[in-house]
């Protein structure tokens, strides 16, 4: 049975802490990471060593320019700050250079071998690409602002649908046409996307458009299935109760309720809360919370679950990085407006967990998925369009600004 210790260690509550993992994480990136003619290498095992030299996905692209963005933004050394922002300045360069179209009007969703292998148009990367940018935007890079804009403007071209007030999914490249599938997932990045674009640019229209997606995703969407954030819609967004049944553990589009990302949802109304605080915003980040502790929590060897099926039983019972880390700066978080519930024990519990079974001491880099027994289940820390530390150093940057009253 896993119980706080009598002696908990508050590391996950230290901002010294906490800046010392991001740098941590980020020199591993440069020293093993960084192609000096191209990007980054997207394939990483806990050596260091690398496969597919040439495989780039555009999710990984952007998400390893955040990672240095932030620890640029965090920063107070003149000298690694001006290194950190070089490396932002490389990978926006590849992505300009290498996923972005001739005309501008898309971006290659994934290369291989100096060959595009998919440009079919996600609404998931344009989310990334407005992170990017607006990320990039806040840590100096003045240059990224026309191109956020951009971006969204695109975004709002190709995905946006005003009757649903929410985005729509891909586009066919051979077709030009949408999909049918509608999913929460491509609209919970893009409500983060538009979070960091108001804090980069303090323009009102971006902070609104967020709003109104977390409205709808987690009020709106979750009226038929008793307030639970399902993942799968078809075009008139009507939950689809067996797309993907089959392939629960699809990288991107997986089956059933994702404990992971009810806490991160639960982040993010905590994080528009303190910008246009409304009541049902706490209330519903708790809901969340709770719900995916009790749900998820592996009460014998400790880490959550990947994901439960409508009757409330576990379908998925790896425990994927970026769920402990989204769940991290949730539970802060949420502590702060509920000082008398268990969150923060259930943080010393988590991030005691982390730190026993995920982190590798040395580097600090996390696996990236362990079995029901807490055993890494591929010798991989960073795949294309999977893992690269972003939600690593996310849970950390996120859990400094809950520490510093943002």
């Amino acid at each position: 049975m896993i119980t706080a210790s009598s002696q908990v260690k508050d590391s996950w509550l230290s901002n010294a802490f906490l800046e010392q993992q991001i740098q941590s994480i980020l020199a591993f990136y440069v020293r093993h990471g960084l192609q000096p003619d191209q990007s980054f290498n997207h394939s990483l095992n806990i050596d260091g060593g690398h496969k597919d030299p040439t495989h780039y996905h555009l999710v990984s692209s952007c998400r390893l320019v955040v990672n240095f963005c932030r620890g640029a933004l965090l920063s107070d050394n003149r000298v690694q700050k001006a290194k950190h922002l070089a490396t932002v300045q490389h990978g926006l360069d590849f992505i300009e250079q290498n996923h972005t179209w001739k005309n501008a009007q898309g971006f290659h969703w994934e290369l291989k071998n100096g060959e595009v292998t998919d440009c079919d148009q996600y609404c998931y990367g344009y989310a990334f690409l407005m992170l990017t940018y607006a990320n990039a935007y806040q840590a100096g890079i003045t240059s990224a602002l026309p191109a956020l804009k951009s971006i969204h403007q695109l975004m709002q071209q190709v995905f946006w649908q005003e009757d649903f007030g929410l985005f729509a999914d891909q586009v066919h490249s051979e077709s030009g046409k949408l999909s049918s599938y509608r999913g929460q997932n491509a609209n919970m990045h893009a409500c983060e996307a538009l979070i960091a674009a108001f804090e980069a640019t303090q323009d009102d229209l971006f902070l609104q458009q967020a709003l109104r997606i977390a409205n709808t995703i987690v009020n709106q969407q979750t009226a038929s299935t008793n307030g639970l954030l399902w993942e799968h819609y078809n075009e008139d967004w009507q939950v689809d109760w067996t797309y993907n049944q089959h392939d629960p553990q699809n990288l991107y589009k997986p089956w059933g309720y994702q404990t992971g990302h009810f806490t991160e949802w639960a982040k993010l109304l905590l994080i528009l809360h303190g910008y246009k605080p409304q009541i049902w915003m706490l209330d519903k980040a708790k809901f969340l919370v709770d719900t995916a502790w009790q749900r998820g929590w592996d009460k014998t060897r400790g880490g959550l679950y990947y994901g439960f099926d409508p009757q409330g039983s576990v379908c998925d019972d790896n425990k994927y990085f970026w769920v402990q880390a989204e769940t991290l700066p949730a539970l802060a978080m949420l502590s702060k407006h509920y000082p008398d519930a268990p969150y923060l024990n259930y943080l010393k519990l988590l991030g005691d967990y982390c730190e026993s079974h995920f982190i590798e001491p040395s580097s600090r880099v996390w696996w990236r998925v362990l079995n029901v027994d807490n055993q890494p289940k591929d010798q991989w820390i960073a795949l294309p369009g999977a893992k690269c530390d972003y939600h690593s150093i996310g849970a950390c940057y996120d859990l400094l600004r809950c520490n510093n009253g943002h």
